[in-house]
């Protein structure tokens, strides 16, 4: 029987973490085709971003925009551009941010669907640095983290985490060690987004609910079949669910008719 290699995570994090304004600036400047060499070049000329620096401008722009935003064609750009340009709400866009950030991220994305909601849930609804840095021990020992990271990176790397879950305001501000979670309820936009993007990305009916993003919102499926269920009642989709069958009709022929319907 063979057993799976486990993810690796990597360090890109604490290069630009949430950067949620960022992402909505350089989505004002980026237009389709634009590269991630043509996208830094017009932020300097225009002096986007407060005039960072060229070593902030490499990290947001490639390391974060750019491996976010424009894989798959650019497609998460094209749509998420769409939306802004609709002057869709920032809570909408900041949730499909974090959607895409933790895909490219899997040590966020496991930080949160394992620990952040645990936490978030429990008694005191508090994320604390201990918190992060014994889920950063446990991924040494599973093999996420191999080999080990240095003492200073571990330290850098639990800062980041922590810092990429307030800027997509999932926690306060730090208190004495300690963050109070705010749990974010998933948006009917974000979950018609969802939907419809994991649909054009040939994801099977049966399979959308059980899909890990819907886990970043604390959701497990028969959660997420509920929801659909809530937007097919306003029209954007029918939902057909008999236990271990789900069928779902799609209204909209493509992702922008999906993000017009968003937007209005």
């Amino acid at each position: 029987m063979s057993v799976s290699t486990p993810s690796r995570y990597n360090t890109n994090l604490s290069k630009a973490q949430g950067m949620v304004p960022e992402t909505l600036e350089l989505l004002r400047l980026w237009e389709p085709g634009m590269t991630a060499v043509d996208l830094k070049a017009l932020v300097k000329e225009t002096g986007a971003l407060d005039r960072a620096t060229d070593t902030r401008l490499t990290d947001v722009v490639t390391r974060g925009f750019a491996q976010r935003y424009l894989v798959e064609d650019g497609k998460p750009a094209k749509w998420l551009k769409h939306l802004v340009q609709s002057d869709v709400n920032r809570s909408v866009l900041r949730q499909i941010s974090l959607i895409y950030t933790a895909r490219h991220n899997i040590i966020l994305h496991d930080f949160i669907t394992s620990v952040y909601w645990r936490k978030a849930t429990s008694g005191t609804g508090e994320v604390t640095k201990s918190d992060t840095r014994d889920f950063l021990e446990r991924a040494v020992l599973l093999g996420h983290i191999a080999p080990r990271w240095a003492d200073s990176m571990m330290e850098r790397v639990t800062r980041y985490l922590l810092g990429t879950l307030e800027d997509f305001q999932m926690i306060g501000e730090n208190r004495y060690g300690r963050r109070h979670a705010t749990p974010p309820s998933i948006l009917g936009e974000t979950v018609l987004f969802l939907a419809y993007e994991l649909h054009f990305r040939q994801v099977e009916d049966r399979d959308i609910p059980r899909h890990t993003d819907w886990a970043l919102f604390g959701l497990m499926p028969p959660a997420v079949i509920t929801l659909l269920e809530r937007e097919a009642s306003k029209d954007h989709l029918q939902v057909q669910n008999a236990g271990q069958i789900l069928r779902i009709e799609w209204k909209y022929p493509d992702m922008i008719h999906a993000l017009n319907a968003i937007a209005h």
